[in-house]
């Protein structure tokens, strides 16, 4: 090419025509890829700016497809504990059923509160056919020390002491008869003159303890229709256990009045007979929820209603456990105390740890039903156990809701970041295809009107063949 001259004039539209092309190249480049930034040699800064951004946006676009699954997660959860707290709600309305039939053990039993301390005072028992109604029986060597105490219901002891003129039976019993009537009870001296029979005006439950003594030796009689006394001291007072048996030991000539059964911390009490009623007070049993009066009866006669429900109670509890298991997503359950960590940023150094929990009957506090619920005390321990269950699964749904919504504001932070990692990376890069369309017409023409001059340019050259 050197050994070739050109004229200058056709040198300078041959440069001009090659510098058009260049241009139209990457002009046409730009409009091909859509961005006017194509390498570190377009424009080193842009470019490396630029895919910075976009290596960000594509770590948080990894983070974000984890998110999502963190909130399907927790959902799948949320899910759990509102079927779970369905179920308990319907255990609860199986208890309150069960609650509504009445059973022969609490129509004929006392049950005692928790004992949680040790108990010591003195416990009366009576066991009658009939509470309404008594005998006292004197005898010729009462003398003014002897001395007895009358129960009316609810009310306190009232004593009734002898005077020192109650020398014989019939004395002593016709004292006790004026005594006992300033009480408002009927009192009547039978045949023999010396056995009196009261019995209350309004039906209520009436009862003597014999003697003033602690040790009740300063007793009228022996009468077996007197209340027996239990003293209940450190030892046979010490826990529930010791208290049943103390009862227990209590004894007429017939022997028990009645049957004491430690249950857990309580104490259940029935009549040994159920041709007798009985009768427990005292301000110690009334200490220990044991005071009150029951009809004769079968305690022990299971109430089959009762039975039935106590086993839908069961079942409920079953399925329970059953969706507690169910409820995970991709190998977490959270009610199974898997706890989720969910990454907000791609240097980890934003998260959020979702703690698991036991949702399980166990995990709740639920135990299945004891005694077949034949006891109002066993059927309110169970109702007060789903209730404290619902409780915690509301606390539950409000911890993981929390967390459902603090994961899903940073899912929608990070897509939308991720939008303006994005959207200034093509500030950078990208080129306006309008400005590119047009530089591309005006190269064109440019191109055009080189090639016209660079003909022009040439002519002069050809004029010489004109001589040949």
């Amino acid at each position: 090419m050197a050994d070739i001259s050109l004229t200058a004039s056709m040198r300078s539209n041959l440069l001009s025509l090659q510098s058009t092309q260049s241009l139209m190249d990457m002009t046409q480049e730009r409009l091909s890829t859509g961005k006017k930034v194509n390498s570190a040699i377009d424009n080193p800064s842009s470019y490396y700016t630029a895919q910075s951004l976009n290596n960000r946006a594509d770590d948080l676009s990894a983070l974000l497809d984890s998110m999502g699954q963190g909130v399907q997660t927790i959902k799948a959860a949320n899910e759990g504990i509102e079927t779970i707290t369905s179920f308990a709600e319907q255990a609860k309305a199986i208890a309150n059923s069960a609650r509504d039939v009445a059973s022969n053990f609490d129509k004929f039993a006392i049950t005692s509160d928790e004992i949680t301390k040790g108990v010591t005072g003195d416990v009366f028992v009576d066991s009658r056919e009939d509470m309404s109604t008594f005998d006292i029986t004197f005898t010729a060597t009462s003398d003014a020390s002897k001395k007895f105490t009358v129960y009316i219901g609810d009310q306190e002891g009232q004593e009734v002491s002898l005077s020192a003129g109650a020398t014989t039976a019939k004395l002593a019993a016709q004292e006790a008869v004026t005594a006992l009537q300033g009480m408002g009870l009927n009192a009547e001296i039978g045949e023999d003159g010396a056995t009196v029979t009261v019995s209350s005006t309004d039906g209520s439950d009436i009862s003597w303890v014999n003697g003033s003594k602690a040790d009740g030796s300063a007793g009228l009689t022996a009468s077996d229709s007197a209340a027996k006394k239990v003293n209940l001291d450190a030892s046979k007072g010490a826990n529930s256990a010791t208290i049943a048996a103390a009862l227990n030991d209590t004894t007429d000539g017939a022997g028990n009045l009645i049957v004491a059964e430690a249950d857990g911390k309580a104490v259940s009490v029935y009549a040994k007979d159920s041709t007798k009623e009985f009768r427990i007070f005292g301000a110690t049993a009334d200490s220990i929820g044991l005071s009150g009066s029951k009809k004769a009866g079968d305690a022990n006669e299971v109430t089959q209603e009762r039975i039935d429900y106590a086993k839908q109670f069961n079942e409920i509890l079953s399925q329970i456990d059953s969706l507690a298991k169910d409820a995970g997503y991709k190998g977490i359950n959270l009610l199974q105390e898997n706890d989720l960590t969910v990454i907000f940023n791609e240097d980890r150094s934003s998260k959020i740890e979702v703690k698991g929990v036991d949702a399980s009957s166990e995990g709740l506090g639920l135990a299945e039903v004891k005694n077949d619920w034949q006891k109002d005390a066993d059927i309110d321990a169970s109702i007060s156990q789903v209730e404290n269950a619902i409780s915690k699964l509301r606390t539950m749904a409000s911890d993981f809701g929390n967390n459902y919504s603090i994961v899903q504001t940073r899912e929608e932070f990070t897509d939308n970041l991720i939008n303006v990692l994005t959207e200034g990376a093509d500030n950078l890069t990208l080129a306006d295809m309008n400005e590119e369309s047009a530089n591309m017409l005006a190269l064109q023409t440019r191109q055009q009107l080189a090639i016209n001059s660079l003909s022009l340019a040439s002519q002069a050259s050809q004029s010489v063949l004109q001589l040949f």
